[in-house]
C-alpha cells in the first residue's frame, strides 16, 4: 500500500556505504516526484553526509550516528518532526530508532524480524541468483510511492559545481581507484602500474584517488610505474567534491568500491575489476559501465562471493584492462 499523499516532511534513512547511497538515488528522486512540496530530509551517517549536501531533490541532510545508543539516535531523529520515514537499511535497529523517534509512518522492507515495528512493510522479492541492488531499491520506491518506474540507473545532480581538482592535468585523464573495503577486492598495485604505463604511452594522464588512508596504496602504484602517476588521496578532495572530480575525468579504472558508482551516476566511463564479489549485486544496464570478471566462465548458478579461490581478482590480466581502456579512449577521440 502506497504512502498517503498528505506527507509534509519525509525522512529517508540512507545505507551505510557510498555505493549503496548512490544506488538508492531513485528513492529520493521518486519521493520528490511524489511529494513536490514536501520537505525531504536525508538521514545519513556523519562520514557520508557531505556526499548528499547540495544534491537536488534533498532539502536537508541530518548526520546521524547509527552506532550510538538507540535512545541517543532516536532523540536526534525526533527533533526533525518527520511525518514519515523510509528505512533503506534492513536492520531491526533502524526500525527501533524510528519507532522511538515517534515517527507516525515507518516504511521499509519487511525483513529481519522488524515487521512489527513498521507501519507498512514491503515484501521482499525472492531470487535464486544475485540481483542488482538498484532494482531492490527501485521496487521499494515503486511500492511506497505508487509508481511503476523502470529505470534504476543512478544519478547525482548538485545545485552548485565545485572547483575542479583536475585543471592542472592534460587530457585524457584516467582515474585509478586502488582501494576497496576488503583486501581480496583489491587488484594488485603492480597491475595498476602496468595499465598506467601503457595508457601514458598513448598520452593519458593517470591520477590515483581515494581516501587519505589509501595514500600508501596509490604510492605503491606510483613506485611500480615507469610513468608519472599523480596521487590525489591527500589533496583535500571531500566526498562532495569527489563527485565533481569523477565527472570531469575521461575514464575510471577501479575495484568494486564507492567511486565506481559515482562514475556511473555522472556518465564517466568506468572499468571495474571483480574478484570474489558477484558483479550481479551491483550490475547496471548502461554502456559506460564495463565489468571485468576474475572468472568470466563461472556458471550462473554459482556466486562469486562463495568461490574466492576461483574468483581471485588478480586472475584478471592487465592486458585485458589495457585493451578495453584504449578502446574507450580512442572512441572518445573519434570525430
Amino acid at each position: 500500500m502506497p504512502l498517503q499523499q498528505d506527507i509534509n516532511h519525509l525522512a529517508i534513512l540512507m545505507p551505510s556505504w557510498v555505493g549503496d547511497v548512490v544506488m538508492a538515488s531513485c528513492v529520493w528522486q521518486m519521493a520528490r516526484e511524489k511529494y513536490p512540496n514536501a520537505t525531504i530530509t536525508s538521514v545519513i551517517r556523519p562520514n557520508l553526509a557531505q556526499l548528499l549536501e547540495g544534491v537536488q531533490g534533498i532539502d536537508n541532510v541530518l548526520p546521524l550516528e547509527m552506532k550510538s545508543s538507540v535512545f541517543t539516535a532516536s532523540s536526534t531523529l525526533k527533533k526533525i518532526h518527520a511525518d514519515a520515514i523510509v528505512l533503506l537499511p534492513n536492520s531491526i535497529r533502524a526500525a527501533i530508532i524510528a519507532r522511538l523517534a515517534n515517527i507516525p509512518h515507518r516504511v521499509g522492507y519487511a525483513r529481519d524480524w522488524r515487521t512489527w515495528l513498521l507501519t507498512e512493510g514491503v515484501q521482499v522479492k525472492k531470487h535464486q541468483t544475485p540481483e542488482p541492488t538498484t532494482e531492490y531499491y527501485l521496487h521499494l520506491a515503486n511500492v511506497l510511492f505508487g509508481m511503476n518506474n523502470t529505470c534504476s540507473i543512478p544519478s547525482l545532480e548538485y545545485t552548485e559545481k565545485e572547483e575542479s581538482y583536475l585543471e592542472e592535468f592534460s587530457k585524457p585523464i584516467v582515474l585509478l581507484v586502488a582501494g576497496a573495503s576488503k583486501e581480496q577486492k583489491r587488484w594488485s598495485p603492480k597491475n595498476f602500474a602496468k595499465v598506467a604505463d601503457s595508457l601514458a604511452e598513448s598520452g593519458a594522464t593517470c591520477v590515483g584517488i581515494g581516501s587519505p588512508d589509501e595514500y600508501e596504496l596509490v604510492e605503491q602504484i606510483a613506485d611500480a610505474a615507469h610513468s608519472r602517476v599523480h596521487n590525489l588521496t591527500r589533496s583535500g578532495i571531500t566526498l562532495s567534491s569527489l563527485a565533481t572530480v569523477v565527472a570531469q575525468a575521461d575514464l575510471m579504472i577501479t575495484n568494486d568500491t564507492g567511486p565506481r558508482h559515482l562514475a556511473v551516476a555522472s556518465g564517466t566511463p568506468v572499468i571495474t575489476m571483480y574478484g570474489p564479489t558477484d558483479y550481479r549485486w551491483t550490475k547496471y544496464d548502461c554502456e559506460n559501465d564495463i565489468a571485468i570478471l576474475a572468472d568470466p566462465f563461472l556458471p550462473e548458478n554459482l556466486v562469486a562471493d562463495n568461490n574466492p579461490d576461483r574468483c581471485n581478482i588478480n586472475n584478471i590480466p592487465s592486458s585485458d584492462v589495457i585493451a578495453i581502456a584504449q578502446l574507450i579512449l580512442n572512441n572518445q577521440n573519434q570525430p
